[in-house]
């Protein structure tokens, strides 16, 4: 049994112990026997995981073995299945917060330290996240109770008066999404984030139409039409076959030339938030790339940048490209974890 500062990784520890004896736990089946725990009393959490971890009869003499040794301390000696197995003592403390904090951890871990299961179980979460689209105000009015007076509708209301422009018709101003354009580093040295934070895009684009997502390695590949599909696994494997430089070198600076000289100045990037995912760890002329960051900061609302190096506290951008792209950034996060890509989240809906 853990102590009980080690209580927060009871249910992950557990999992993992039935995966190691050949038992298909992965992060659903945890997250699955962490809801159903939470509402059992802790006497019958060996019910709970039984009917949650266990996928077939093959896996219940594992089970219960695993399960006695683990919460019990009992010898591995096969259990009767038949047998409720009680647990007493701290436990009922220990795990509640256990189990309140088995997606919790997944959430802070970085995504260079997941799993594929681990990926895989991100990209549910990330589909569940609600997004916050920033919104701006338009030049097109709409009718309206309030606002500025509408003359071309107050003059046709007129002829039914006689001329007399008796009732009055307002107007204001439309409110619309911003567009959110994402630019993703899907270079070498990215391999270890790359997956994630294209799976982050996805989710984005299947939030609203007004998503855009380009890759870039040693060139520029847009990827919103390979992304709009809802099997995230197959939004994937459709990206990974259109960009041809996917694990290759990064040219950051020649990427955002190409992007703004055909889309960006032709209305993709005036007025938007850019989100760029990268290391900044480019091979090509920095002082193009801070030529390029300067024209993107005039074009787009506002610009972010997500190092995933950022997640390290010792991290500093002393690198070339990250230092002559700073300068023109708006926001400066990590993007490494689900965590701080949350934390984006809700401060996209304030830029």
């Amino acid at each position: 049994m853990t102590e009980s500062s080690d209580a927060v990784a009871v249910a992950t520890q557990f999992g993992r112990a039935l995966r190691a004896e050949g038992v298909e736990a992965g992060p659903g089946r945890i997250a699955g026997f962490c809801r159903a725990a939470a509402l059992v009393e802790p006497r019958d959490l060996y019910w709970a995981g039984r009917a949650t971890l266990v996928a077939g009869p093959r896996d219940l003499p594992v089970y219960d073995r695993v399960f006695a040794s683990f919460f019990t301390g009992a010898p591995t000696e096969t259990a009767q299945p038949s047998v409720r197995v009680h647990v007493e003592g701290t436990l009922e403390t220990e795990l509640e917060v256990a189990l309140a904090s088995s997606i919790e951890l997944l959430r802070q871990k970085t995504f260079a330290d997941c799993s594929p299961e681990e990926i895989a179980e991100l990209a549910r979460l990330m589909e569940e996240m609600p997004l916050a689209v920033p919104r701006r105000r338009s030049r097109r009015r709409t009718a309206a109770r309030s606002g500025s007076p509408d003359l071309r509708r107050t003059l046709r209301r007129s002829f039914r008066t006689g001329g007399e422009p008796l009732e009055r018709a307002w107007s204001r101003r439309r409110v619309q999404q911003r567009r959110v354009v994402f630019l993703l580093d899907v270079s070498g040295s990215m391999t270890e984030y790359s997956r994630a934070l294209v799976m982050f895009a996805h989710a984005a684009l299947r939030a609203g139409r007004r998503w855009e997502a380009f890759c870039f390695g040693t060139r520029l590949t847009r990827v919103t039409r390979a992304l709009a599909t809802a099997d995230p696994d197959e939004a994937l494997r459709r990206a990974a076959e259109e960009v041809v430089d996917w694990n290759g070198g990064t040219r950051i600076g020649e990427s955002l030339k190409r992007f703004l000289d055909e889309y960006g100045h032709r209305g993709m990037a005036r007025g938007a938030v850019v989100v760029i995912c990268s290391d900044g760890l480019e091979v090509g002329d920095p002082d193009l790339l801070g030529q390029q960051m300067a024209r993107l900061s005039r074009l787009a609302h506002r610009v972010v940048w997500l190092n995933p190096l950022k997640e390290h506290a010792e991290y500093e951008p002393l690198v070339r490209g990250m230092r002559a792209a700073l300068p023109h950034v708006d926001v400066f996060s990590s993007g490494g974890s689900l965590a701080s890509l949350d934390a984006l989240r809700r401060e996209l809906g304030a830029l």
